[in-house]
């Protein structure tokens, strides 16, 4: 009987991973029907030159005294009219960064720039109330969200608006995530691996399918009305991101990905740091899944409802199911050595197949993002799956603290300003 639970289970995973075969289908489709690469129209970008609305760039801080400085002077060096600009440093911070971040925001006021260092009494409800609080004192329609580790180019709000101000139904336009130091160690690799894959396979997928897409929580830019209509920021989970945008999605906003617009971020380059960031990411999720608003699928298809329904089902659920997996196998094995080895191969065959529908989804993405395929990407890959495979019982524990514990603090990932 325990030996069958463990089967199911396996077949559970098999069957969300099948996912991964749409999206496959729908990025060589789609690949072949657009460019590889999708910036905003040159007629769009030209069309608002002079017609521009007022921006509010938010950057939401904690603690982050190595890299604040050189974060508000990129958001400075953003290529819009500086009436029409407003720049918002959102401080929650316990240290030096708030002496800091005085000094640089009476330095570019000196210098004509609308720049505010607001500044909360407590930290309620995290980025999300940061951001809320940040929203009550703007009349901007849209709001332009950026971590402190990420430098946008100085044309970003020229084409991430351009495509926002072209389609009225976007409730928001998400730039590529890009990491400054990618080739600093082999764990910086796999990760920029991985998360390549993520936007250039996954997400471009869920893009041209009309899939719901979240937002990645920096450099992209949310329209103030769907803000509003979705509820608003709420810090009842670690994710604000991904609740947002499904809230979002569920009253029928949409959203779109422009890969060939990027700014660049850091990536955790130690297991230390990488393990308390991957812990948020899938507290978050299990938080977002429990209040998900399901409704949204009726906006779609069935193929595109399936495949989102087994994409977050596997997201909130997968890391806890193969390690439990394992667990099965491993008490079979003090009661029926021979059914602990099936289980085993099941598992074996479960993440066998994962890992192959995702290395696919990694050449995909190297395509879509002009990356070479090479023996350098094959060792990234490796790596990127062990990376997976070390993570999984932190990723498994913290779904479980997600769905279980109500209150849980937001940890940022510490940075070190490479």
């Amino acid at each position: 009987m325990l030996a069958g639970a463990g089967l199911i289970l396996c077949f559970y995973i098999g069957v969300l991973v099948l996912a991964d075969l749409y999206l496959i289908a729908i990025h060589l489709r789609g690949s072949h029907r657009r460019p590889l690469r999708e910036p905003a129209e040159h007629s769009q970008i030209d069309a608002i030159r002079g017609k521009e609305p007022v921006v509010c760039v938010q950057l939401p801080i904690f603690n982050e005294a190595k890299i604040v400085g050189a974060a508000i002077d990129s958001l400075c060096a953003l290529d819009w009219p500086r009436d029409r600009l407003e720049i918002m440093v959102l401080d929650d911070s316990t240290d030096e960064t708030s002496s800091i971040v005085a000094q640089k925001v009476e330095e570019w006021r000196h210098k004509g720039f609308a720049i505010s260092h607001v500044v909360r009494p407590n930290r309620d409800s995290f980025k999300a109330g940061a951001l809320a609080a940040g929203q009550q004192q703007s009349e901007a329609q849209y709001f332009a969200i950026f971590d402190a580790d990420y430098r946008p180019l100085p044309s970003f709000l020229r084409q991430t608006m351009a495509a926002l101000l072209a389609d009225p139904g976007l409730a928001f336009v998400q730039a590529r995530l890009g990491y400054r130091n990618r080739e600093r160690n082999a764990l910086t690799r796999a990760q920029a691996m991985e998360l390549d894959t993520l936007m250039g396979f996954e997400q471009a997928a869920r893009n041209w399918a009309g899939m719901p897409m979240p937002f990645n929580g920096t450099c992209g830019v949310w329209r103030r009305e769907a803000i509003e209509q979705a509820g608003g920021w709420r810090g009842d989970s670690v994710a604000e991101d991904q609740d947002l945008s499904f809230r979002s999605f569920a009253l029928g906003w949409r959203c779109r990905l422009l890969l060939d617009v990027s700014a660049a971020g850091e990536l955790p380059d130690n297991f230390e740091a990488l393990a308390l960031q991957r812990q948020r990411w899938s507290t978050g999720t299990a938080q977002v899944f429990r209040k998900l608003p399901w409704t949204l699928l009726h906006s779609m298809r069935w193929p595109q409802a399936t495949a989102f329904t087994f994409l977050t089902l596997f997201y909130s659920s997968a890391a806890v199911v193969l390690v439990a997996i394992l667990a099965i196998a491993a008490v079979c094995w003090l009661v029926a050595p021979e059914w602990a080895l099936i289980v085993a191969l099941g598992w074996v065959a479960t993440v066998a197949l994962l890992v192959v529908l995702r290395t696919i989804g990694a050449a995909l993405a190297a395509r879509q993002l002009g990356r070479p395929i090479n023996l350098a990407f094959v060792g990234d890959v490796v790596a990127q799956w062990l990376m997976q495979l070390v993570l999984l019982p932190t990723a498994g524990k913290a779904l479980i603290a997600g769905y279980l514990v109500r209150a849980i603090p937001f940890a940022r990932t510490p940075k070190k300003g490479h």
